[in-house]
Formats: C-alpha cells, sequence, structure tokens
C-alpha cells in the first residue's frame, strides 16, 4: 500500500529539494570544508543500491550539486568485489562527488568500541575501500550507529577521516534524515524552508525512485533487481560459451540480452 508520505520520496521530489536549497542560496559543501556562509552538507548512505545512488548523482550533477556518498565494504546488499559496482563508485565520483566510508561496526562483531579499537577497524576498512575504488577517500559515517557505542565517538577525525557525527557538526548543524524510508524526524522540505545557515542532510538512495513506492516494495524493488542482474549475468555467460542452459527459464530479458550479445560476438 502506498501511504500519502510515500509520495515525497521521488526522484522529482528530490530535484524539487535540490532546486529549493540553490533557490534559498545554499553552498554544496563536503565534510571537512569550513564555510562561513549559509551551506548543506549532504550525505548519501549507500544500504542497498549503488544503482539508485549513482541515478541520484546524475540528478545533482546536473543541479550543479555536490554531496559525499557513503560506501559500505560490508554491505550485505551489494559488493564492492564486482567490477560494476566498482565502475558506479567511480561515476559517482567522476561526476564531482566525494566517497566516504560507510563504517559497518556490527559487520565486524564488535559492539562495545574503544577508543584504540575503532581507530584501527575505521583504517582498515578504510584501506579496504581504497584499494577497491583506487581513489582517496574523505569521511566516514556509522552504518547502523544504535547498534553498538558509536555515537560516543565524536571527534572530528577519526583514522584520517572526518567524522559526520563529530561534535562540531551535532551542535551546529540542522540534522534532517530519511532512515527507513521516512522522515526520522520531520520533512526535509520544512527543514530546508526553516532557512538554518547550517544542513546536515541524510538520504539513502533506496527510497528514491521514479514514482511513489512503499518503503518495503522498495526494498523489494532493489532486491529483485539485483538477483535479476545475477541472473542476466549467468545467462550471458553461459551464452557466450555456447554452452547449453539446461533446465533454464531465464525470463525474457535475459534471453534477449544473451542472444544479442552472442549475435554482436559472431557478427
Amino acid at each position: 500500500m502506498i501511504a500519502a508520505g510515500d509520495a515525497e520520496f521521488t526522484e522529482g521530489c528530490f530535484k524539487r529539494m535540490l532546486a529549493a536549497l540553490k533557490g534559498a542560496g545554499y553552498a554544496f559543501a563536503g565534510f571537512g570544508e569550513r564555510h562561513d556562509g549559509r551551506h548543506v552538507l549532504w550525505r548519501h548512505d549507500v544500504d542497498l543500491s549503488p544503482h539508485r545512488a549513482l541515478a541520484l548523482a546524475k540528478i545533482e550533477a546536473e543541479e550543479g550539486a555536490i554531496a559525499t556518498y557513503f560506501v559500505n565494504p560490508r554491505a550485505n546488499f551489494y559488493s564492492l568485489s564486482e567490477r560494476e559496482v566498482v565502475k558506479i563508485v567511480s561515476h559517482i565520483s567522476g561526476l564531482g562527488h566525494q566517497i566516504g566510508l560507510h563504517f559497518d561496526g556490527d559487520a565486524q562483531g564488535a559492539g562495545n568500541w574503544t577508543a584504540e579499537s575503532l581507530e584501527a577497524a575505521v583504517a582498515e576498512e578504510a584501506r579496504l575501500l581504497r584499494l577497491a575504488v583506487g581513489f582517496k577517500i574523505m569521511a566516514v559515517s556509522w552504518h547502523n550507529p544504535d547498534l553498538g557505542n558509536l555515537l560516543d565517538f565524536d571527534a572530528n577525525v577519526i583514522a584520517g577521516l572526518h567524522n559526520v557525527y563529530c561534535r562540531r557538526i551535532r551542535d551546529e548543524y540542522t540534522y534532517c534524515s530519511d532512515s527507513n524510508g521516512y522522515w526520522r524526524f520531520k520533512p526535509m522540505t520544512e527543514v530546508i524552508a526553516e532557512g538554518h545557515d547550517r544542513l546536515h542532510l541524510l538520504t539513502h538512495p533506496e527510497w528514491w525512485t521514479p514514482e511513489p513506492m512503499s518503503p518495503s516494495d522498495r526494498i523489494h524493488r532493489a532486491i529483485n533487481g539485483r538477483a535479476k542482474a545475477n541472473r542476466r549475468f549467468y545467462d550471458e555467460l553461459i551464452a557466450a560459451a555456447g554452452r547449453a542452459n539446461v533446465g533454464a527459464a531465464p525470463d525474457a530479458d535475459s534471453v534477449q540480452i544473451a542472444a544479442s550479445r552472442v549475435n554482436s560476438t559472431e557478427a
């Protein structure tokens, strides 16, 4: 079921928020930069869908906006070992956006961090992300920080990365988040309209789709899209090798794409 609020989480609404920020004179800043004037730290935590992240990154580039995209090396819903995902992250960076580390403390098996253990773990995760994408990582955000004590660590910099949950940002910026597919505090459009000089806006790309959907359907969309892509990859590989796809009943898109790949190779 689509509720009234679900209509707010569309690409059209996303564009309108960018336009509102530009119209109100906000500059788009990166984490670690200091601005005296009105500005916004726009942040995307990429939890499920790099493809949706790229779609938003393109919209922002078209509107002259920049953001920071936080990528999780331990994500359950995508993998930085996949060439397509790495290409997407590189594409986002090439559009002028920054890339950050979305640190998954729960994946490390630790719930009660010390400053020393957290510093070492963040440094290691940042190293993994740099190795995967091949360029510098600027900042770190916490994935599911309520599951442990990560919010206790409010230094400006951790393991050489700007901490988006540092005390300065938490004290000086007005925050708004779309976590779990609904506004955690108040709608972002209202927060923007209030005219605060410093905004810290968090969005998760999987919620922002071309058409209105319920949060559950958006998750289903992302998971199914990845499953279909994996199926297509397998069918294309079998077709390219000229082998029998025994017992398969692939979807029409898989058959068509696989056949076209074979035909173009033979031509």
